[in-house]
């Protein structure tokens, strides 16, 4: 056999043997698709409400939590989306992200709490991004508790399993920094309690 077919021969078997050992890319409508998309736009929420208290907060500590949460979230919206474009998928379904689900329950913010961040007074705006940063956290949590029980792929499970824990003790942090703003006297922050 010539050298060259001898290599074709090879390739072909190597070739056949990875698509048996790498897995089809997830369908459309499957639940690492569906995951990803889900999980990107909770994560987008985090980045909008973390840039505006980024630039604003005026607690060294809130602004450090701000732009940790901005920059791990942005880049992880990155890294879903990569794999939506790898696996052959839009990086948006035919329905809206998080359809069926309860936007409260998941720890999305409204509308008025986006828009509140802008104009609130920087203190009481600090509080409120903690508290609302910890709902979301806690509806993170349960999203990525949630796909655990039904995703397939490894690197969507290794990913689930970080967010699970990255945002468990974030929420911990969060805790510790409420205490301290709220055991601090500000007229601003009175009558706002975490939950």
């Amino acid at each position: 056999m010539a050298p060259w077919a001898a290599g074709l021969l090879s390739l072909a078997l190597l070739s056949g043997g990875l698509a048996v050992a790498w897995p089809r890319p997830p369908a459309e409508g499957s639940p690492d698709v569906t995951f990803a998309r889900d999980m990107s736009a909770h994560h987008a929420q985090a980045v909008d409400l973390s840039v505006t208290m980024f630039k604003r907060a005026a607690d060294p500590a809130v602004k450090l939590l701000a732009q940790d949460i901005l920059l791990t979230q942005q880049a992880q919206i990155g890294q879903m989306g990569g794999w939506l474009m790898a696996w052959g998928r839009p990086l948006a379904g035919r329905e809206a992200p998080m359809a069926g689900m309860d936007p409260a329950h998941m720890g999305l913010a409204s509308a008025k709490d986006m828009r509140d961040m802008e104009t609130l007074p920087v203190r009481t705006a600090q509080t409120r991004y903690l508290v609302l940063m910890r709902r979301h956290h806690q509806g993170g949590v349960t999203m990525a508790n949630s796909a655990l029980a039904q995703v397939e792929r490894p690197e969507v499970r290794a990913f689930a399993e970080r967010v699970v824990a990255a945002q468990t003790s974030e929420i911990q942090a969060i805790d510790a920094l409420l205490t301290k703003l709220m055991g601090q006297s500000q007229p601003e922050v009175d009558g706002m309690h975490h939950e």
